[in-house]
């Protein structure tokens, strides 16, 4: 459990700037506007946010430096019961070719890196999408109305799957469901070979860190 605390902790940094940050100390599940005890949202990407970060090993002008990259095309659906949160799932579809560099000035540079993401590491056009499925779930009512959840389920990556587990904190506010989480992953686990750039003298570390601020609205029927 400190683990997954800790992987909570980073991802509040990561996504401090990140929109709705501030709902997670609110939850105002008890409005008469709220859903039924047991509904189902629909992500809004538009409002949401998911980072991938890698971290370099070796040196180079151009690329000595940690990247920060933006998945811009993704939807997905969440469960959730009020008042227990029990039952909750998110299951996420990530388009793998719509990745952004954040952070780079250097347009060569950016693009370059984008490139060997999507053409090399991820093979976008044999494995377009990454998809997550909620397997099962346990959760803890917090102090403050929200909750911390275990989210035990399966990752399809590089067109391999493998079993996860991601701790997701999730706030209620009316019709609206945000979660926020982060965890790592091992790209060798996926059978993805840590990219190298500059003639190997530069490359991109195994474990990754992924994370995301999820806002919701309830799907009516």
């Amino acid at each position: 459990m400190k683990t997954n605390h800790r992987l909570l902790v980073v991802a509040l940094g990561l996504l401090s700037g990140g929109i709705g940050s501030s709902s997670l100390g609110q939850s105002k599940s008890d409005k008469p506007s709220s859903p039924p005890l047991r509904a189902s949202y629909q992500v809004d990407a538009k409002k949401s946010r998911f980072i991938v970060e890698t971290q370099t090993t070796g040196l180079s002008a151009m690329f000595a430096h940690d990247h920060k990259i933006e998945v811009r095309d993704f939807s997905g659906q969440a469960t959730f019961t009020r008042g227990e949160g029990r039952g909750a799932s998110l299951d996420l579809t990530v388009k793998a070719s719509s990745l952004y560099l954040l952070g780079e000035n250097d347009i060569g540079a950016r693009q370059l890196i984008e490139s060997a993401l999507r053409e090399d590491v991820l093979e976008t056009a044999k494995y377009p999408e990454i998809v997550f499925k909620t397997r099962s779930v346990t959760s803890e009512r917090r102090g403050d109305g929200t909750y911390d959840l275990r989210l035990v389920g399966e990752l399809k990556l590089h067109g391999v799957k493998r079993e996860v587990t991601i701790p997701v904190r999730v706030a209620l506010d009316g019709e609206t469901l945000h979660a926020i989480g982060v965890f790592e992953i091992r790209q060798s686990d996926f059978k993805i070979t840590p990219f190298s750039f500059v003639s190997g003298s530069v490359g991109i570390k195994d474990i990754v860190t992924l994370s995301f601020d999820i806002v919701a609205t309830h799907a009516r029927a």
